[in-house]
């Protein structure tokens, strides 16, 4: 399969921003002919380009970005977007995982994760997310994709040992939903002996793509790591034991075999809205 160019994803950049500061026509030529979106949440597939444009046309309550996007090369033809947004009055967070060939988009996975008030258990850990907060392109480094699975594969067992050795010194975890951030291994290690119930565990599931795309776990199962270098996106889902399924979202970015920081997104299912059925078909 063809992947993008420094030429090809600053041209796919340089569209999804104008498309999500509403510019007239970026959306038509950000899309692909053959362009599929999915909405995990809700179970929806909207299939090719045409059906695609019409859903955004159709849509009574199109989002308002708030402050700009982040935007993450996840190698060759992967971007991830964070964008905070409001649908009428309600603030959420939009994470968007974009397929790119030659410059457009070829898929599009879209989480929508609504903001929640940080839990009182876990305040001792935490610590407010800086305004300031960014990343620094100069600290991360490439990894090999076995780094990535072994670390995957860590978070899958709840392997604390493990996690502590593939974390670096200064290693931090930022949920954007909440505003909080553990700084370091120890934070979250605290944090999740002290989590009220039991954790939230995974489920199987048959898995389909690219062999280098994907990878199972027995608990916390991945439904897709993708990337290269030195960022990477999982997206999973998550059972609590009282029976809720969410999927979760977790940007790493990784230095020296390493994983440097995270962002974690959880994202609830939701019932898939009318408007828009005749433009859908079940995922």
């Amino acid at each position: 399969m063809p992947t993008m160019d420094d030429g090809g994803r600053s041209r796919f950049e340089t569209l999804l921003v104008a498309y999500l500061a509403g510019e007239a026509r970026a959306h038509e030529r950000l899309l692909g002919d053959d362009f599929v979106e999915e909405y995990p949440q809700s179970g929806e597939r909207i299939q090719g380009r045409a059906n695609a444009l019409a859903v955004s046309a159709a849509n009574p309550t199109p989002p308002a970005a708030m402050g700009p996007a982040r935007l993450t090369s996840c190698g060759e033809d992967l971007v991830a977007l964070e964008q905070k947004a409001t649908y009428g009055t309600d603030p959420w967070w939009i994470v968007a995982v974009w397929d790119v060939r030659d410059g457009r988009a070829q898929r599009e996975t879209a989480y929508f994760a609504d903001p929640f008030t940080p839990p009182a258990w876990r305040a001792e850990w935490v610590e407010p997310i800086p305004t300031e907060a960014a990343s620094d392109p100069e600290r991360h480094q490439p990894v090999d994709r076995w780094v990535v699975e072994r670390y995957t594969q860590a978070l899958a067992a709840n392997d604390l040992e493990t996690l502590g050795r593939l974390r670096h010194p200064d290693w931090v975890a930022d949920l954007p939903q909440s505003g909080e951030r553990f700084h370091g291994h120890q934070a979250v290690l605290e944090a999740d002996r002290s989590y009220p119930g039991r954790m939230p565990s995974g489920a199987e599931r048959r898995l389909g793509g690219p062999a280098d795309r994907w990878a199972l776990s027995p608990s916390y199962v991945p439904l897709r790591i993708a990337g290269r270098g030195a960022h990477w996106v999982s997206e999973s889902e998550l059972t609590y034991p009282s029976g809720e399924r969410v999927h979760g979202v977790a940007l790493i970015e990784f230095s020296h075999e390493m994983a440097i920081g995270e962002r974690w997104y959880y994202c609830a299912p939701f019932e898939a809205p009318a408007w828009r059925r005749q433009w859908v078909e079940p995922r």
